[in-house]
């Protein structure tokens, strides 16, 4: 056993105080003996006196050596000026003569002497003594003190040893704290600190998984922003030539005589791949918007405007998913943003929430201008976000949708706050799924604004 652990810090002072406190009891007990022996050496002393008086015996040598068989005691008699029998020390011999014949035990000489005064005879005297020996060497005291070390040191290693286990236990599973195996730790269920220690040390293991995982998306985010930069410009070309081909494709199947053809004109075939065109160059500006963000252009927009000319390009879209979409406004809805990417975050927004509805439903676009802010929810009819969704809303490549790249709602996130506003999430009270986007409201020094 270690003498610099757990067991020595806690035990040993413990140990030691107790051990003081059962001395000073073996000292009061050791007293009080030595009181009840004075006490009985007295009576012992009066009795023989009296005894001694009333036998009419003379007072000799060999009276005080009966009396020492019997009392197992020294005796003697004080005649006068005169110790029978004579002691052999003659300091012992004038220690008793000049005792004084109160009756009380008093120490002299190494003893505890007695004086009892013989009846009859004022000027002779019985003295009785006993050797002075330590009392707290008394059986009844060792005992006593033997007992109480026990306990005590019993009592402290099992006290000591009910904290330091299970602190050796933590500090036997702490290597294991970026480990992601599951792991057994039983003391996270004690109410006291040491379960206090164990949840922590649960809770920060947690939190560093969450951590290292967290880390290891924006290694990927960093790696594939990289690799994916290069390749969106390459796409942007061929998608641009797309569109082009498909409006002359659009406007060659026009009749004569009709007005310009809008966007794909009445062909179905060049609407299509003008959508589809127009998907993939979403597609694309998001991972420009990974592989190189930059500070947006802001001017000033009509949120609720920009929210209707995005529902209105996904007319189609979302008349083949079954899915009607309103847009509703109140108050003032002006900011300050980047209507490309602003257009990119609620075709995000508008693409998962027609998602969470495979058979169809309703979408309810608000945008209320506040004081200082405009904000704009997108509430879908859908099953709602779950625990984990939530926990982990815009985070890069989380997603629970099969298929989904966990990339949407992240760039959205990220271009909401580079506009220095947010996103966020939760499950509406009526059923279904809201995301929030707040934006600042546009001020004279903002920027100008579009035309």
């Amino acid at each position: 056993m270690r003498i610099h652990g757990l067991h020595w810090r806690l035990g040993l002072p413990l140990f030691l105080l107790v051990l003081a406190a059962t001395t000073t009891l073996a000292f009061v007990l050791s007293a009080q003996l030595a009181a009840e022996q004075r006490v009985r050496l007295e009576r012992l002393a009066r009795a023989n006196a009296t005894f001694v008086g009333q036998s009419g015996l003379p007072l000799s040598e060999r009276l005080a050596m009966d009396l020492r068989r019997v009392t197992e005691l020294e005796v003697f008699f004080r005649l006068r000026q005169r110790i029978v029998p004579t002691p052999d020390d003659p300091a012992v011999a004038a220690a008793l003569l000049a005792l004084p014949t109160n009756g009380d035990a008093r120490v002299t000489a190494n003893r505890e002497v007695a004086i009892a005064v013989i009846a009859d005879r004022p000027s002779q005297h019985l003295l009785l003594a006993q050797p002075t020996n330590s009392t707290i060497l008394e059986p009844r005291v060792l005992q006593i003190l033997g007992a109480f070390a026990i306990l005590t040191l019993v009592g402290g290693w099992f006290a000591a040893r009910g904290l330091s286990r299970p602190l050796r236990t933590l500090a036997e599973k702490l290597p294991a704290i970026e480990s992601t195996a599951p792991i057994a730790m039983p003391e996270a269920e004690r109410n006291d600190e040491v379960g206090d220690v164990a949840r922590a040390f649960l809770a920060t293991r947690e939190a560093l998984q969450d951590e290292r995982d967290l880390r290891i998306r924006m290694e990927k985010v960093a790696v594939l922003g990289k690799m994916t930069a290069s390749l969106a410009h390459e796409v942007q070309n061929p998608i641009a030539a797309i569109k082009l081909h498909a409006q002359l494709l659009a406007e060659r199947l026009a009749r004569p005589g009709d007005q310009p053809i809008e966007t794909g004109g009445d062909d179905e075939s060049a609407n299509a791949i003008f959508e589809e065109a127009e998907r993939v160059e979403s597609l694309v500006n998001q991972w420009l918007f990974l592989g190189r963000p930059e500070p947006p252009a802001l001017a000033g927009h009509d949120l609720a405007q920009l929210a209707r000319s995005v529902v209105a390009a996904r007319a189609r879209r979302h008349e083949h998913a079954r899915v009607t979409v309103a847009v509703e406004s109140a108050g003032d809805t002006t900011i300050a943003c980047d209507a490309k990417r602003i257009h990119q975050v609620l075709e995000n927004l508008l693409t998962n929430a027609m998602h969470a509805m495979p058979e169809g439903g309703r979408i309810t676009v608000q945008v209320t201008g506040q004081p200082d802010r405009v904000a704009l929810s997108v509430h879908d009819d859908g099953a709602g976000f779950s625990a984990t969704a939530l926990a982990h809303f815009g985070e890069f490549f989380h997603s629970e949708r099969e298929g989904g790249m966990g990339i949407g709602l992240a760039v959205a996130r990220e271009i909401a706050r580079s506009h220095s506003g947010e996103l966020t999430a939760e499950n509406a009270a009526t059923g279904g799924a809201r995301v929030t986007l707040e934006l600042p409201r546009l001020t004279g020094h903002d920027a100008s604004p579009a035309t």
